[in-house]
């Protein structure tokens, strides 16, 4: 494990290990302006890149394999108008996708920070490959197809367990996050990647006790994501396809980079050039 750089603080190291993460935001503002021509008309038309809408194929998908859509069969039997405590579980689960990947950046660099390099390639491989996923392929997640009658009723409800917790505000937060996003970023779902992502990075890394949380929280993400209408199962399928390209990616950029230099070595062999 390589030492900390003494020659910064906490706070401007935190600062530094977040920077390439910057790469995110704008490779997401990318992918928004080219989805803009269909999110301002969910029914019909193509992207700037002439990539048409899908609406209809996930959820074929899915009822070819499970003889339902999972969405609406879930919704059909939990769903009854008032929030639940799993409501509040799925909006607790739901919100963590936000915070995983700057906190796990944040760990690897102060904590392993021979892995770093690994850990940014595999963020950005899977970063890239997912938003050109939402970009050749723009797909119409559950809450959507329904509103235009594919399929059975679904609602978006990953927000509505904020009011089972009695945190209004932080409800209608959320409302506001999802108004301003990407409509039709569903394929693959980088919510169920970027679970998935975080595991298999931390696995090698963590007790056994840690790996049953984070392989439970890679269920439950899943089981979140298909409940609440935000993704269909084929969606978070090709999200874990995606997190594994991206941590074969990692690995092949640790393996090619010439091993990290800890402080500690570096001042033995100053004192020993010295002692000559």
């Amino acid at each position: 494990m390589s030492e900390p750089d003494s020659r910064h603080g906490p706070i401007a190291q935190l600062l530094i290990s977040w920077a390439p993460l910057s790469v995110i935001l704008l490779v997401y503002a990318a992918a928004q302006w080219v989805s803009g021509p269909i999110t301002q008309h969910h029914d019909d038309g193509a992207n700037r890149l002439g990539f048409s809408l899908h609406v209809s194929g996930p959820a074929r998908v899915d009822e070819a394999v499970f003889g339902v859509v999972p969405s609406v069969w879930l919704q059909q039997r939990l769903v009854d108008g008032s929030t639940h405590w799993y409501d509040a579980v799925a909006a607790l689960v739901y919100v963590t996708h936000f915070v995983s990947i700057p906190l796990v950046t944040a760990w690897v660099w102060f904590r392993v920070r021979d892995r770093f390099r690994a850990w940014i390639a595999a963020v950005l491989v899977f970063t890239v490959v997912g938003v050109s996923g939402y970009v050749v392929y723009p797909a119409a997640p559950p809450w959507l197809a329904s509103q235009q009658d594919q399929i059975g009723q679904v609602d978006r409800i990953s927000r509505f367990g904020w009011h089972f917790l009695q945190l209004d505000p932080i409800a209608r937060l959320s409302g506001l996050g999802q108004g301003e996003s990407n409509p039709v970023a569903a394929m693959p779902s980088l919510h169920a990647g970027a679970a998935l992502l975080v595991t298999l990075f931390l696995w090698p890394s963590v007790t056994r006790w840690w790996r049953a949380a984070l392989g439970a929280y890679v269920v439950l993400m899943a089981l979140t994501l298909v409940y609440t209408g935000e993704h269909y199962v084929v969606d978070v399928v090709a999200g874990w396809l995606t997190a594994g390209i991206a941590v074969a990616a990692g690995a092949a950029t640790r393996r090619r980079s010439p091993p990290e230099r800890s402080g500690a070595a570096d001042l033995a062999e100053s004192v020993d050039v010295s002692g000559r």
